[in-house]
């Protein structure tokens, strides 16, 4: 691993912990919702009135300009997938913590997403790309992607009624696709406000896209927690973010992810085992000594 590499690998790392912590709070304060509160922007306007789902949000900015930082260094490819490091590490730290062992199923979830996570990044390509960024594709693409998230949302309201784990995995995977976009536009941005060669206008057009798709995916993931256990959404969130991210990064930027089918293959491989390894975390239930959580974190364990 080169220098750049390394230094996109830790402050990456750093990035993913700060959004473990930030995943938590919002994770808690979104099991407070109110049963009647069901719309997307209803359940946001009150989280948005909850002290720990700000402090949530105030950690989630400080790791977006750390995961900024390290998207300049490294492709996307490589950097959006250390963003599950913090889901890995929260386990054990926590049971350091509270020094105990960590229980065989923790250990089973973490060792999971590890091995998952470590196959997938050991093909993928670590530098970013070289390529000149087809910024009009990027915003496009973002276009696209909202166009698609307020097309899911009304069609789980209409198709999914009564069946909540559906629409919680419908709502997981539209708010990782905003999410993978989100992870591009940043990139794009970065770059373009460290160059400072891109007109002002054209800057706020995509500062004001990236600002959209974050608000919209955020508000959409809070729903799917609200609704069913994380186990229906967690996954599909973070593994849908990843491959989004990775078509961003080739189509805007020239990143090929790899340069051989056998590389592809162990990355495909490699998030599927990621799936499976981050839906056993979402599935963890509490320790017994745990205090009482809100009736959706009871419900769908701590993942952290």
């Amino acid at each position: 691993m080169d220098q750049q590499a390394t230094v996109a690998a830790a402050v990456g790392l750093s990035s993913a912990c700060g959004f473990a912590v930030s995943n938590a709070l919002q994770h808690r304060a979104a099991g407070g919702v109110p049963q009647g509160v069901n719309r997307v922007s209803g359940v946001l306007l009150h989280l948005a009135r909850n002290p720990w789902w700000l402090a949530g949000t105030g950690l989630s900015f400080i790791g977006m300009l750390l995961h900024a930082t390290a998207l300049r260094s490294g492709s996307l490819a490589f950097v959006q997938p250390l963003l599950l490091v913090g889901l890995v590490l929260a386990i054990p730290v926590r049971a350091a913590l509270e020094r105990k062992l960590p229980r065989p199923q923790e250990l089973k979830a973490v060792a999971l997403t590890a091995v998952g996570l470590a196959i997938y990044l050991s093909s993928v390509t670590l530098a970013p790309g070289q390529a000149t960024p087809r910024r009009v594709v990027a915003i496009a693409m973002t276009a696209v992607g909202l166009l698609v998230a307020v097309a899911a949302v009304a069609a789980g309201r209409r198709w999914c009624r009564g069946r909540d784990r559906l629409h919680a995995g419908l709502l997981g995977a539209t708010a990782g696709s905003l999410f993978g976009v989100s992870a591009g536009m940043l990139k794009l941005v970065g770059a373009d406000i460290g160059a400072g060669q891109v007109p002002f206008s054209l800057l706020v057009v995509l500062v004001l896209a990236l600002v959209g798709v974050g608000i919209l995916g955020t508000a959409i993931n809070q729903r799917a927690y609200q609704i069913a256990p994380l186990a229906f959404s967690m996954p599909v969130v973070n593994v849908t973010g990843v491959l989004v991210a990775i078509v961003f990064g080739a189509v805007v930027f020239g990143e090929i992810p790899g340069h051989s089918s056998g590389g592809l293959a162990l990355q495909l491989l490699g998030l599927g085992a990621l799936a499976i390894g981050l839906r056993e975390i979402a599935r963890l239930a509490p320790r017994a000594e745990d205090p009482v959580l809100p009736r959706q974190a009871s419900l769908a364990g701590a993942a952290r």
